[in-house]
């Protein structure tokens, strides 16, 4: 018999914020359901509800019929999540183990069940290896071995593959569709329409915290799903900042790097130079030194080269000049804190503290209130806890507080990563007028279409090498600037490449030629 999950009616209140207004949803096993909504739209909450992180204040769930606990032990839902929730210092094969340590004189021993369930999931021969040492991927399947251990019927999978690999994302979607097939229930959460399109059988829009669509068949397609996720919302007017200083202006540059290199050697030794009103992209696949380049301009990881910004020079003016966001957004947040402090939590005592280090309550309430207004960050005020917004809020919310130290640079690791298209456009916002004050943007980015919408320069690396920079302005289309694009990624060209590793900059046909 197939399982099937009702939900009824359920209704979530956070203050004044209404999360959940009433959803009405069938989940059925053997199938794929995907659930998108725009930034705010009550998804995490459902999933927080689902999992027993919140309660509801009405309605009902229903498993085959009969009413079901959130929480319930003896029968739970999986949640997989961006963040595996595991425990690193643990082996793979011990994490499959807590909660079922046995006597305290003897230590717990796997058994064929979970040594089948390893086997199954492609990872037994990493049984014996702590997961800090393992890939997220690996992280991933340790949530889920550690699901099918204890007989889990229900598996919702939350932007799962948003840090993944190509390779590693092809792997977890075949295995979605490996439980759909053997009846278990199956939810995918993304902002990646294309993937859902390709994956799910039905795909739900909640939106206000209702249910507001359901496509599925011929109708299931992805200008169809973007159309119901912007229903309603006031249009935006957008632009690109490009940069407006001229070249021979000295004045203009920010940020100056020569024969800069990270310690380990990810990249090769390299010059590059940021003015005002620049928005650099930097690209290329896991392992090509793009990451590790964006971090040490942050200051965050420790590189050799000389480095001059506005006057200063060197890794201090690096760390005291820029401010650096990482793409794991819960490194740069406090979810047991106020949206308010984490919006001041950057500033130092001149702006925050008064006489004898005490904080004024004041002047961060007044501060972190204009942001809130400025960024259009959805929650009830500055002293709601920031565990209870989105993930679209929560990423506005660090990127406003890297901003408010007001850096020369900002640097930042995939901007929008697990954000709906709502808030995507408002994050490019936010960073385009950032730059056009005068400063300048480093993001690493691995979307075309992301890089296209938010930067005028692009950089893109492959096996540590600047294999080619690009100007955003010279393509009229996101396509003809994905299609240059991908002509460059895993290309390593060292033909006419000056010694010390600066880029050219090429136009559409330059960039093809230059791939050939």
């Amino acid at each position: 018999m197939t399982t099937t999950m009702e939900i009824r009616g359920v209704r979530k209140r956070f203050g004044n914020t209404q999360a959940l207004a009433g959803v009405d949803l069938t989940l059925r096993g053997g199938e794929i359901l995907g659930i998108a909504g725009p930034n705010g739209a009550g998804k995490s909450t459902l999933t927080k509800i689902l999992c027993g992180e919140e309660s509801m204040d009405s309605g009902e769930i229903l498993v085959d019929g009969r009413p079901w606990k959130p929480g319930d032990v003896s029968d739970p839902i999986a949640i997989v999540h961006q963040e595996p929730q595991v425990w690193t210092n643990l082996t793979l094969e011990e994490n499959l183990l807590v909660g079922n340590e046995g006597a305290w004189w003897r230590a717990p021993v796997a058994g064929d069940e979970q040594r089948r369930v390893l086997e199954s999931l492609g990872v037994a021969h990493l049984a014996d290896q702590p997961l800090e040492r393992c890939t997220l991927a690996v992280r991933q399947r340790a949530e889920i071995a550690r699901a099918l251990v204890r007989s889990a019927r229900f598996f919702l999978f939350d932007e799962p593959n948003s840090a993944l690999t190509d390779e590693e994302s092809h792997a977890l979607f075949a295995f979605m569709h490996g439980l759909a097939d053997q009846g278990y229930i199956v939810v995918f959460i993304s902002h990646r329409l294309s993937e859902m399109v390709a994956h799910c059988h039905r795909v739900v829009v909640i939106r206000d915290g209702v249910l507001a669509a359901t496509l599925t068949g011929d109708a299931l397609t992805e200008p169809a799903i973007a159309v119901e996720l912007v229903a309603g919302q006031t249009p935006r007017t957008e632009r690109r900042v490009a940069s407006r200083a001229a070249d021979g202006d000295d004045s203009a540059r920010v940020l100056t790097v020569t024969g800069w290199t990270d310690e380990p050697g990810s990249f090769r030794p390299l010059d590059l130079e940021l003015r005002r009103g620049d928005v650099l992209a930097v690209v290329g696949v896991e392992g090509s030194g793009g990451r590790e380049l964006v971090a040490t301009l942050g200051g965050h990881r420790p590189a050799t080269g000389d480095a001059r910004l506005n006057g200063g020079q060197g890794a201090k003016a690096l760390r005291e000049r820029t401010s650096y966001l990482s793409a794991d957004r819960q490194e740069m947040l406090f979810q047991h804190m106020s949206v308010g402090d984490n919006l001041v939590l950057r500033l130092g005592r001149r702006e925050i503290c008064g006489p004898f280090a005490r904080l004024r309550r004041r002047e961060i309430r007044s501060r972190s209130e204009r942001m809130i207004e400025r960024y259009a960050v959805r929650t009830s005020g500055p002293d709601q806890n920031l565990s209870a917004l989105s993930g679209g809020n929560q990423q506005k919310v660090a990127i406003a507080s890297a901003m408010a130290t007001m850096p020369e640079v900002l640097v930042i690791e995939e901007p929008t990563r697990g954000v709906d298209i709502g808030s995507k456009a408002e994050i490019y916002t936010m960073l385009n007028e950032f730059a056009a004050d005068g400063r300048a943007v480093v993001v690493f980015c691995t979307e075309a279409p992301e890089v296209f919408e938010v930067a005028n320069r692009v950089m893109v690396l492959e096996g540590g090498r600047i294999v080619q920079e690009l100007a955003v302005g010279d393509y009229d289309t996101v396509d003809a600037f994905a299609h240059a694009l991908a002509l460059l990624e895993g290309v390593e060209t060292t033909q006419d490449r000056p010694a010390n590793g600066r880029a050219t900059l090429a136009g559409p046909s330059d960039s093809t030629e230059e791939s050939s």
